[in-house]
């Protein structure tokens, strides 16, 4: 039997969910969480086969959940909104529900993800996975150290979600690169903006010149002399902001400290605030 783990700010759509998962079997609910932040907590103690998530929510939306997901779990966004659609299956989701979820389509659902989870285990026993790695973090490591050709004015060209589309991208504009399994959130400046590229992290570090750009995480690249300020905002929050015109990027714990690291030793100069 699948383990699934529900994430709705609604308690009242988790319930029916839970509910329509009962009447069709082969998945038990392990757990349920009205946010990204609870549910990240659950992630962090607990691995579920498939999470049911839903796209807006309070302080954070569901794609925002992606990064820290453990890749063996599979994700099926369930929204009202139709057009996260695109979004969604770019960022690797294994399945799409629109609100209110008719029970015929959910089970197609859970057949897709029974016979993923087949694949998964065949998988496992031919070539195990390392627990909590990245492959991106080990490409990268294996290959940073000797990128620097590029420089902040030179452009790469960059496949977007849409098959056959690509965009030119300016090294100086790329601010930060979050990971999404085969996927990457980039922000822009010049004007600031955030695209979905499909392309891998460790695909970007190995073009990106490693003496402009740092890893501040699994899922989280930073070029270190863009960033304006950052705000302490709580023990577990921090904005990073690193054009006017760019939302601040919100960082944890972990990773801000890896950034007070990269600023002890000189890589960028910059004001803080709250620091």
């Amino acid at each position: 039997m699948l383990s699934a783990l529900l994430v709705d700010d609604e308690r009242p759509a988790n319930e029916r969910m839970r509910k329509l998962l009962a009447v069709h079997g082969g998945i038990e609910v392990i757990a349920t969480a009205s946010s990204v932040q609870e549910a990240q907590a659950i992630l962090d103690t607990q691995r579920p086969d498939v999470v049911f998530l839903d796209v807006e929510m309070p302080g954070a939306t569901g794609l925002e959940l992606l990064p820290s997901m453990p890749r063996s779990t599979q994700v099926v966004f369930v929204t009202a909104h139709e057009t996260y659609a695109v979004n969604a299956f770019a960022a690797g989701a294994l399945d799409y529900l629109v609100k209110p979820v008719d029970l015929e389509r959910l089970s197609e659902t859970v057949r897709r993800l029974q016979k993923m989870a087949s694949l998964l285990r065949l998988k496992a026993t031919i070539t195990p996975e390392p627990d909590d790695q990245d492959e991106d973090v080990i490409d990268g490591v294996a290959n940073r150290a000797s990128t620097t050709a590029l420089g902040l004015t030179d452009t790469i060209t960059v496949p977007l979600p849409e098959k056959g589309r690509t965009s030119i991208v300016t090294i100086g504009d790329i601010c930060w690169i979050e990971g999404l399994r085969n996927f990457t959130r980039v922000g822009l400046k010049d004007p600031g903006r955030i695209i979905l590229f499909r392309r891998r992290l460790g695909d970007w570090e190995r073009e990106l010149p490693s003496n402009l750009f740092e890893r501040l995480g699994k899922s989280l690249v930073v070029q270190a002399a863009a960033i304006q300020e950052t705000e302490w905002r709580s023990r577990d929050e921090t904005l990073v902001t690193f054009a006017v015109d760019l939302e601040p990027l919100v960082i944890g714990r972990s990773t801000a400290l890896r950034l007070r690291e990269i600023f002890a030793r000189g890589t960028a100069g910059l004001d803080t605030a709250g620091t």
